[in-house]
C-alpha cells in the first residue's frame, strides 16, 4: 500500500527571522539531519498590508538576509539534505494582487498559503494570538462571522493565488474557548477542498496540533474529505524552535491509515 505522506519530508519551518520563534537556520538544518529527514523547507512568514503589532513576518531586509545564509545552507548540506527556501504567505483579500507579485521578487520554492489576521476596522486582530485583548475582540465580533470570513478569504485565495499547499487549515481561532464548526463552515471547507483539488494544492498535516489539542491539524473529518479527493497530504512541523522539526511525525502514519477512505 502507498504510504499516505512522506515523513522524511518537513515543509513547514521558521526562524527568529520571523520574530516570534528562536534559532538560527542552521540549527534547524542541524536538528533535521539529526532525525533522518531529507527535506527540510524554511517557509517563513509573509504578510501585505496588515495593520498589526508586533510584526510577526519578515521585512523584505530580512528575506535578504533570509535567501543569503538559506542558500550557504543549501550548498553545505548538498548530498545530504535538501534544503529548500519558501513563504508561508497570509491572505489579505483587499492585495491578493499585490501578495502575487510579492511572491515573484523572490524565487520561492514553495508557497503555503495561510490567513492569520481579520480586518476589523483600521486594525487587523491575530487570530492565532493568545493575547487577551485580540481574543476578547475576536469573541466580541463573534466566532461565527470571524470564522466564515477566514474560510471565504482561504477559498478567494486558493482561486488566485499560486501557491503549493494550505497550512493548519483550521487552526482558526484555535486559542478561543469553545470554538466549533457549524453546518456551514463544514460546506465552506468542502468548497475549499474541491478548490485545492482543481488547483492541485495539497493539504498540509501540521503536527503542531498535537500541542494544542492531541492531534495534527486539520480535523480528521477533513483529512479523510481530501482524501476522497485525491489531494496529496505533506507533513509540516510548524517548528519555532529547532527541537520542533519533525515533531510528532512518527504518530502520523497510524494516525492517517486510519482515515482512508
Amino acid at each position: 500500500m502507498i504510504p499516505l505522506i512522506d515523513l522524511a519530508f518537513d515543509g513547514h519551518v521558521h526562524t527568529r527571522l520571523c520574530n516570534h520563534a528562536v534559532g538560527e537556520m542552521a540549527e534547524y538544518v542541524e536538528q533535521a539531519v539529526q532525525r533522518g529527514l531529507k527535506t527540510i523547507v524554511f517557509l517563513e512568514h509573509l504578510e501585505t498590508a496588515i495593520a498589526y503589532e508586533p510584526r510577526c513576518w519578515l521585512s523584505e531586509t530580512d528575506f535578504d538576509r533570509y535567501f543569503e545564509e538559506g542558500i550557504r545552507l543549501k550548498n553545505h548540506w548538498e548530498g545530504v539534505i535538501d534544503v529548500r527556501l519558501g513563504a508561508e504567505t497570509g491572505v489579505n483579500r483587499e492585495e491578493l494582487g499585490t501578495i502575487e507579485k510579492r511572491l515573484t521578487q523572490y524565487p520561492f520554492e514553495r508557497v503555503g498559503l495561510s490567513c492569520h489576521f481579520h480586518r476589523h476596522g483600521d486594525i487587523h486582530l491575530n487570530l492565532l494570538s493568545r493575547r487577551k485583548q485580540s481574543l476578547d475582540q475576536l469573541a466580541a465580533i463573534g466566532a461565527d462571522t470571524v470564522i466564515s470570513a477566514y474560510f471565504d478569504a482561504l477559498i478567494e485565495a486558493v482561486a488566485t493565488l499560486s501557491c503549493d499547499a494550505l497550512c493548519h487549515l483550521d487552526a482558526v481561532l484555535r486559542h478561543l474557548p469553545g470554538v466549533s464548526f457549524h453546518d456551514g463552515h463544514r460546506r465552506q471547507i468542502i468548497q475549499l477542498l474541491d478548490g485545492m483539488r482543481e488547483r492541485n494544492v495539497a493539504l498540509e498535516i501540521n503536527t503542531s496540533g498535537f500541542d494544542y489539542r492531541g492531534s495534527a491539524f486539520p480535523a480528521p473529518w477533513i483529512i479523510t474529505e481530501a482524501l476522497k479527493r485525491r489531494i496529496p497530504l505533506q507533513a509540516g512541523s510548524d517548528a519555532h524552535q529547532p527541537s520542533d522539526v519533525g515533531r510528532y511525525f512518527a504518530q502520523l502514519p497510524q494516525q492517517l491509515e486510519a482515515l482512508r477512505p
